[in-house]
């Protein structure tokens, strides 16, 4: 009588076990089975099967690893394997090929299809190529889980967050690291606030049929706030029109320095090559523009070269955005000393007027004092200094953006808690949050 050939099957799963062992095709081998890896490796041992049956997921001992140990063993290396798993990447089928499995089979699967590979194993028929992988689970969309759309129309999406330069790593993950863009909608009215980096990713997801007017308002061009505008991809759109808004400029127009920016030399599409017709407007006298219901105004802030912050204003929300202004220059002391009359004050006083009756105030703190100490003149607050600004503006709600490079995730935490330590201290009433690439808060 010819001896029957040995199947070990590994499983975790006692159903399809049983399912197994008591089909009639069983009857042509001798199968032994278990249910973790450990018993699967002492049966090895002890039965010498001829062919291993066993899922990838198996307790205790990972199936590749079970694979890797028989191969790598002279004397269970000839063995035959056909690894099992719900877990069909195509990754895991090509790391089961790659250390010697002879077939991945994707659950779930009939037995009869099991054997019928078994059959083909002995047959020494089997090939891994074959591999199918098995979508034929049932999908009730009904009864899926979909996530709700926002159904905000008016909102301020901050796509970029940073000063400076970008920054990226694990220590950036909570906060981001693109360069300022801000993203402003009132219902059909589209207004972008800066092209830092962020703006590239903002460029994706623009819907131009909608928006076949795209306003960008640009603070000042040093490059933490224009780098992106080469990859925005509404430039490379024929039906697109691009107005760009920006401060009169001390040496060259803004015209003249994106010119310059993208020329053969740094980049390979030149300004008068962009399929968008790009249109520039300087803001003068600081006389708002309206787009659509909203009413943008802008004024010069505390900065190296022509700078200015905007104000947006809608039919219910008054919302201001600076990114870079220095208030109190030098100052490196308590902020309770500075009064209304203080001589340091007296140069913001034009500012606080224009930020009177916001509703939100985006203002940057980039240096803790500390780090003000060494950087004064660079253009830019300290947390207690931006927080004098903040109170005499009246303003209650305060998102603090354009993060210093060198603050990682945690350094953000922390100033976090000494905004929260200094308006305590302060005795004001204000509410503070730090912002980070991807917030929306409704406009």
């Amino acid at each position: 009588m010819k001896k029957k050939k040995k199947i070990l099957i590994g499983d975790p799963q006692t159903e399809l076990l049983d399912a197994i062992v008591i089909t009639q095709e069983a009857k042509k081998y001798e199968i032994t089975v278990c249910k973790t890896g450990p018993a699967v490796m002492h049966t090895i041992r002890e039965f010498k099967p001829d062919l291993l049956v066993i899922d990838l997921m198996m307790p205790h001992i990972h199936g590749i690893e079970i694979l890797k140990t028989i191969k790598n063993n002279p004397q269970t290396a000839s063995t035959g394997v056909i690894i099992t798993s719900f877990y069909v990447m195509i990754q895991n089928y090509h790391s089961a090929i790659e250390k010697g499995a002879d077939y991945f089979l994707s659950k779930p699967f009939e037995v009869s299809e099991l054997f019928r590979l078994i059959d083909l194993y002995f047959q020494e028929a089997l090939n891994p190529s074959d591999f199918k992988l098995n979508n034929t689970h049932e999908v009730d969309s009904d009864h899926c889980y979909h996530p709700i759309p926002s159904t905000l129309t008016s909102y301020l999406r901050f796509w970029g967050t940073r000063g400076s330069n970008p920054v990226s790593g694990a220590e950036y993950i909570r906060f981001g690291g693109n360069t300022s863009c801000l993203e402003v909608r009132h219902n059909h009215d589209l207004v972008i606030i800066d092209a830092g980096t962020g703006i590239r990713r903002l460029g994706d997801i623009i819907d131009l049929e909608d928006h076949q007017t795209i306003h960008l308002f640009i603070s000042h061009t040093h490059w933490d706030h224009i780098t992106g505008f080469p990859f925005f991809g509404p430039l490379y759109k024929k039906n697109c029109n691009i107005i760009i808004w920006a401060p009169v400029g001390f040496e060259k127009s803004t015209k003249e320095l994106f010119i310059g920016m993208l020329a053969y030399a740094y980049f390979p599409v030149r300004l008068d090559e962009m399929k968008a017709s790009v249109t520039f407007k300087e803001l003068r006298d600081h006389s708002p523009v309206s787009i659509g219901n909203l009413i943008i105004d802008a004024h010069f802030t505390n900065h190296p070269g022509p700078t200015v912050g905007f104000k947006i204003k809608t039919p219910t929300k008054t919302v201001a955005y600076i990114t870079d202004n220095e208030v109190l220059l030098g100052y490196h002391g308590h902020p309770n000393k500075i009064h209304l009359k203080h001589p340091l004050l007296q140069s913001h006083k034009g500012l606080i007027q224009f930020l009177k009756e916001c509703d939100l105030i985006i203002h940057e703190a980039q240096y803790f004092p500390e780090e003000y100490a060494r950087k004064t003149g660079w253009g830019h607050s300290s947390i207690p200094n931006a927080t004098v600004l903040i109170k005499y503006s009246g303003c209650k709600r305060w998102i603090v953006t354009h993060h210093d490079p060198n603050h990682k995730d945690r350094d953000l935490e922390i100033k976090t808690q000494l905004h929260e330590d200094i308006i305590k201290e302060c005795k004001l009433d204000i509410q503070v949050e730090i912002a980070y690439d991807g917030l929306i808060t409704p406009l």
